[in-house]
């Protein structure tokens, strides 16, 4: 090489460096604009009508889940120091920024007067402690509510604290949890009571939490596998360093794009950086181990990394775009939180390809300026080991390709037969870990006080001189009152009915008028528990467990047919019930099943792709049964066992499948560039395409693999579930493109067609 075209050489690496070194720079001030968010409430925004209802009624009244629950501990709340600690702790939460009431067993009242006032049930000054116990028992059994606040043995209560802005800003929502856990905290050891802070606003601070820790580990643990896998593999420590260096910029790359478009880490979207991470090792590893094959076969350096990236990148960009194509499939979801994913994935995965297609050739040939690039790949440096070589597969499969075929259509056929038998399943709690502290205090609240979550029935108020409350709307609300607790047995149910029976034997227009001035004293936090705003509507409230979407459903529905049975027509004397729980649980149902609609959008997209990629239809009508074998038995697993698919499941299957095709991909790419002209399933080339591909394919999805096992460290269950079913898939797909593609390939061949079976010489 002439010393003109070596400083040319020079001068185009140092500005690639430069290039690189900017776009590195853009990308860390992108990551650094990363934001994170529990995402549960943007997971169901959408078009449907279950959710139209739950931000029709949701701004009128105030909601459950933006309460935050503190829970004390005494050996009894009848003894008068652990009631006043309580007492102490109410009057100080009060006064934090942010707090807009406070509830207790001590602020229950008594029932109203003529003008709604009220007297406190547990007076200010305390009776000795025998008198104390009686009184506290009476309270919990005769007030409304009270059993949610004191446990019946008097050793848990409950002060249940209401943001101002009902939970809708994490971040302030955070401050006032971590001033309610010193408060909570200095009263407990002075007056040695035990606490917890809980509810479904903690829940998702928590959620948080984990999150920012997550990121570092699940990124940390796919580099350090990654880095290990190709350790083994390549036989070589500078080998892998150097094809390590690229994914670590494209996921450097793939979290800039994050920050600058605006995309929050959240349970849905946490795996996606590793998932990045791991994709753009497997293009690393195939420009890798191109180049070595290239200087084995003479090529000087330089030329084999270009062979190297004209030879193996055409696939990989294949690859990434049948994988942007099924991230492409989200965005089809009615989900928000799925769209967004979908989107990060296809921007992301495309800049990890750029990523490691721009840093791979520049990292290898800067190398080689410093030492001999062909002694870099020198003796069985660069060649996979025979762990990695499972010839046998398409050696059996080329052998007898009639059976192998057949075996694995009719196991497709089975397995998409079942596939549509999932039923889709969803809980709030399947974002948090069993151990979570704010999880356990919930359970423990919901076990021996009342549950936290809630399903909301509206009733309709008549316009009136007590501004729609008169004695009929009462009678309606006692009626849907009356209703849900007959229905719900285990539920604890709340409204205005609630009050209206303490009053006692009054005329019904009465009641209204005492209960119409008890709201008005009430601040608006607490009045919107009963009555909107604008007194169109009393809330009837069933507290009630969240026992999953299912069995939610199948109670909302109970309550329906029972209102339709009482005579109170839905729409015109009350709302059907709504409220987060009940919402979640049909819109989840209404946006898992569409995820198997974007599924089948991702697989008609690549399929199309293949196509035109190769220019042969066959190519994509054979792509698709390794494709959608490895997918369609996970689908069937799932439906067979019960377990369902959520949206983690959705995802990964979607995902998964995108990620799937990738090894087809190389092993047409390998056909196509072994095969005669004219002849593109010749058996030879069959035979060479696979010998070439499968070590590399088995490497690779060892890279994958080891790579999402970081995943299962997540806090977040459903990033750990997503973790396994892709790799499971991933399993099932490198045995499928080992075993079924080579013989739905070698089935192809004219001859073969034409004849009939035939054994390779």
């Amino acid at each position: 090489m002439g010393k003109n075209a070596g400083r040319r050489i020079t001068a185009l690496l140092a500005a690639s460096w430069v290039v690189l070194l900017v776009a590195d720079l853009a990308a860390l001030v992108g990551a650094a604009r990363l934001d994170f968010d529990d995402g549960l409430k943007d997971a169901f925004v959408s078009d449907s009508s279950w959710y139209a209802d739950y931000g029709r009624f949701s701004e009128r009244f105030t909601q459950t889940d933006g309460d935050i629950v503190v829970l004390f501990e005494s050996g009894d709340f009848a003894h008068p120091r652990a009631l006043t600690g309580l007492s102490d702790f109410m009057l100080e939460a009060s006064l934090i920024d942010g707090v807009a009431s406070t509830v207790s067993i001590l602020t229950l009242r008594g029932p109203p007067g003529p003008d709604g006032t009220t007297d406190p049930l547990v007076p200010a000054v305390l009776p000795d402690e025998e008198a104390l116990a009686v009184l506290l028992d009476d309270v919990r059994v005769g007030a409304p509510g009270a059993e949610a606040l004191l446990s019946p043995d008097r050793r848990l209560a409950a002060v249940l604290v209401s943001l101002a802005d009902g939970g809708r800003s994490l971040e302030g929502a955070r401050a006032v949890i971590a001033e309610l856990d010193a408060l909570a905290g200095a009263i407990a050891r002075d007056r040695g009571l035990g606490f917890s802070v809980t509810g479904i606003t903690p829940l998702r601070a928590a959620i948080v939490d984990g999150l920012y820790r997550d990121i570092v580990v699940l990124t940390g643990v796919g580099i350090v596998a990654g880095f290990l896998v190709c350790l083994v593999a390549l036989r070589s420590l500078p080998l892998a360093l150097l094809t390590t260096m690229p994914s670590a910029t494209a996921m450097m790359w793939a979290l800039g794009v994050f920050g600058a478009f605006g995309f929050r880490v959240n349970v849905v979207t946490v795996a996606l950086p590793v998932l990045i991470l791991v994709l753009s090792f497997t293009d690393s590893l195939h420009l890798t181990f191109e180049a070595g094959r290239r200087l084995h076969a003479g090529r000087p350096p330089l030329a084999a990394l270009a062979d190297a990236v004209r030879r193996v990148g055409p696939a990989c960009a294949l690859a990434s775009i049948t994988t942007a194509i099924a991230f492409a499939g989200l965005t089809f979801s009615g989900s928000l939180i799925i769209r967004d994913l979908g989107f990060a994935g296809v921007i992301a995965g495309l800049a990890s390809l750029l990523a490691v297609l721009f840093a791979h050739p520049l990292l290898f040939a800067t190398a080689g300026r410093f030492v001999d690039l062909a002694g870099l790949f020198a003796g069985n440096r660069g060649t996979p080991l025979a762990l990695f070589d499972w010839q046998a597969l398409p050696r059996l499969a080329l052998a007898r390709p009639l059976p192998v075929a057949a075996g694995g259509l009719a196991l497709l056929a089975a397995a998409i037969a079942v596939y549509p038998t999932i039923e889709p399943v969803h809980s709030l709690r399947e974002n948090v870990a069993v151990g979570n502290p704010v999880i356990v205090a919930l359970d423990r609240a919901d076990v021996r006080l009342a549950p936290a979550n809630a399903v909301d029935i509206p009733v309709r108020l008549a316009a009136g001189a007590q501004g729609g409350l008169d004695a009929a709307a009462l009678a309606r609300v006692d009626q849907v009152h009356g209703v849900v607790e007959r229905t719900v047995t285990d539920g604890l149910v709340l409204s205005l009915a609630s009050l209206a029976r303490q009053i006692g034997d009054v005329p019904a227009a009465e009641k209204a008028a005492r209960l119409w001035a008890l709201l008005a004293r009430m601040n608006d936090n607490q009045r919107a528990r009963f009555v909107s705003d604008d007194a169109q509507w009393a809330l009837v409230r069933l507290h009630i467990a969240d026992d999953g979407a299912r069995a939610t459903r199948d109670l909302v529905a109970r309550l329906e047919t029972a209102l339709v049975q009482a005579g109170l027509a839905s729409g015109t004397q009350h709302a059907r019930p709504t409220g987060f729980l009940a919402m979640s649980a049909f819109v989840s149902a209404e946006m898992i099943t569409d995820l198997n609609y974007c599924f089948l959008i991702a697989v008609g997209a690549s399929g199309l792709l293949t196509v035109l990629w190769f220019r042969n239809w066959r190519y994509g009508l054979i792509a698709l049964v390794p494709n959608l074998l490895p997918i369609a038995l996970v689908g069937a697993w799932l439906a067979l066992s019960g377990r369902g698919l959520q949206f983690a499941s959705g995802v990964a299957l979607t995902v998964a499948f995108g990620i799937a095709v990738d090894d087809t991909v190389h092993v047409l790419n390998r056909l196509r560039l072994n095969a005669p002209a004219g002849a593109p399933f010749d058996p030879r080339a069959i035979r060479r395409a696979m010998e070439e591909a499968t070590p590399i394919l088995v490497v690779t999805t060892a890279v994958l693999s080891f790579g999402l096992i970081g995943t299962f460290l997540s806090t977040v269950p459903t990033a750990a579930y997503f973790g396994v079913l892709s790799i499971v898939v991933l399993v099932l797909a490198v045995l499928s493109d080992l075993f079924v593609l080579p013989a739905c390939l070698t089935l192809f061949h004219p001859r073969r067609l034409a004849m009939g079976e035939e054994r390779p010489a």
